[in-house]
């Protein structure tokens, strides 16, 4: 009677680690899962140390059963398919992994390419290098005047102009002086682009802005970043390349022109 009350207690420990291990194997590899943290290593060496408890477990309860009614084969025979389907999936999964790094590390050796180019990107982080600032905004049609205003890391106010209120594609450049003619530091600005219409609404618009690119590297995703000084542009919002050539044409004057500036890709509204 105590070698059939412990081989039944055993049953229900280790049908429960089965339960248990397969469940946290469909967690970590199932790509819709988004509550896990768990890496591949992790779940194989989990899922190692669940396994190895099932078979002590198992041994146990086969040494004591009762011979006049041996256990069932087929329990612990499903609980054994369960722990192979759920390695399986873990291996698909760190294969997956490996795939992923293998891939991101091509990303960062081709975005090697952009070192030294200046890139024009969607952004409202303005980088000023070299006293230099440029950017670029689409003007919707109707619309009466257009407002850029350039604000510090603190957000005070250090430059305004008026834009381009014309439909259409525009650039811009602002040479790194305040309202009050004193050259601002290199670094990290912030720019805003308003538009006025007609009936005294108002519409902030997107930007693009350009730099040199002088670093690149990943975010916590692992997406590539290009970075112009301090202000970091994934290369998902990348929008052209410019040769050095035609980048070191743009004025050092802060001015508002057209769409036709070489430097910058013009689109119609």
């Amino acid at each position: 009677m105590v070698a059939s009350t412990t081989a039944t207690s055993t049953a229900g420990l280790y049908q429960g680690l089965g339960a248990t291990a397969l469940n946290n194997g469909s967690g970590t590899t199932s790509a819709s899962s988004t509550t896990t943290t768990q890496t591949a290593a992790q779940a194989q060496q989990q899922l190692g140390g669940n396994m190895n408890t099932f078979l002590s477990l198992l041994t146990t309860q086969l040494k004591n059963q009762d011979p006049l009614s041996p256990m069932d084969t087929a329990q612990f025979t499903n609980q054994l398919v369960e722990f192979s389907s759920v390695e399986q999936e873990v291996n698909i999964n760190a294969n997956l992994e490996k795939m992923l790094s293998s891939q991101q590390s091509a990303e960062m050796a081709s975005a090697a390419a952009y070192l030294g180019q200046t890139v024009q990107g969607v952004s409202t982080s303005l980088p000023l290098q070299d006293g230099q600032a440029s950017f670029a905004y689409t003007t919707p049609a109707d619309t009466s005047a257009v407002t850029v205003v350039i604000t510090d890391s603190s957000g005070n106010v250090v430059y305004t102009s008026s834009g381009d209120a014309t439909a259409g594609t525009h650039t811009g450049t602002w040479n790194g002086t305040n309202s009050y003619g004193s050259q601002q530091p290199d670094g990290t600005y912030t720019i805003s682009v308003t538009a006025t219409g007609s009936d005294n609404s108002q519409t902030t618009l997107d930007t693009a802005v350009s730099g040199k690119v002088t670093c690149i590297g990943q975010d916590a995703s692992g997406n590539v970043q290009l970075y112009m000084g301090g202000v970091d542009l994934p290369l998902s919002q990348l929008i052209t390349v410019q040769t050095p050539s035609s980048s070191s044409s743009s004025s050092s004057s802060s001015s508002s022109s057209s769409s036709s500036n070489s430097t910058t890709q013009t689109t119609s509204s």
